[in-house]
């Protein structure tokens, strides 16, 4: 049986839909939770350590004046500019450290990931972590690296391993994003008439060929 380490959206889960259809197809799905979402990040120990000091830094600047109010409000606004692409690397990185442990963990033959998790699988490929056959669901990796001031990765020249697909009516990444993607390289994008979730398309048959696909 194949096996497909199934890396999840921003704001969804490891038994979605789409880890579902996965299993319908007849796939061992490998799947686990990432730190990421604006819950997970509020809950971030270092983000609620950060968000007290900031209180208690408008307190304590409320205590000396409008003046001094004033000038605490216009700090935290700068800090804020510089913090949120920290963070969004921050969340990143601890995301990647979570498939990267499922990697060495488990036997993977396939890795599918979806919008923000196919801005993850993108970074396994581009670090070489990740080298084997690859299926990208309309990647968010260049929206991800403007939210964290970083440059848009690219994938390796000999890619013909990786399948992107993504849909025509997507609202959320730009679907010239994977076109730029597989420009220049061996990968192959598929364009469906679907929105960003893929609600119609990502049914188990078709996951039964993008798999098939790149497994050759």
């Amino acid at each position: 049986m194949t096996t497909v380490l199934f890396v999840h959206g921003l704001e969804s889960g490891p038994h979605g839909k789409k880890s579902l259809a996965l299993e319908q197809a007849g796939f061992k799905v490998v799947a686990g939770q990432m730190p990421c979402g604006q819950r997970a990040v509020l809950l971030d120990p270092l983000v609620i350590i950060l968000s007290l000091a900031a209180i208690a830094g408008l307190i304590t600047a409320a205590t000396r004046g409008p003046i001094g109010f004033l000038i605490c409000v216009m700090s935290y606004a700068v800090l804020q500019r510089f913090v949120r692409p920290a963070l969004t690397r921050r969340m990143f990185a601890r995301s990647v450290a979570v498939q990267l442990a499922l990697l060495r963990a488990n036997q993977i033959d396939v890795v599918v990931g979806s919008s923000f998790g196919g801005a993850v699988a993108v970074e396994l490929l581009r670090s070489g972590a990740w080298k084997g056959p690859t299926v990208l669901l309309c990647p968010a990796h260049r929206l991800v690296a403007g939210r964290a001031w970083k440059s848009a990765p690219s994938l390796p020249a000999d890619a013909s391993h990786v399948l992107v697909v993504h849909g025509r009516q997507d609202e959320t990444v730009p679907l010239e994003h994977s076109r730029s993607l597989v420009k220049d390289t061996a990968a192959k994008l598929i364009e469906v008439d679907d929105g960003h979730r893929l609600a119609e398309t990502a049914t188990p048959e078709n996951f039964t060929a993008w798999v098939g696909h790149t497994l050759g």
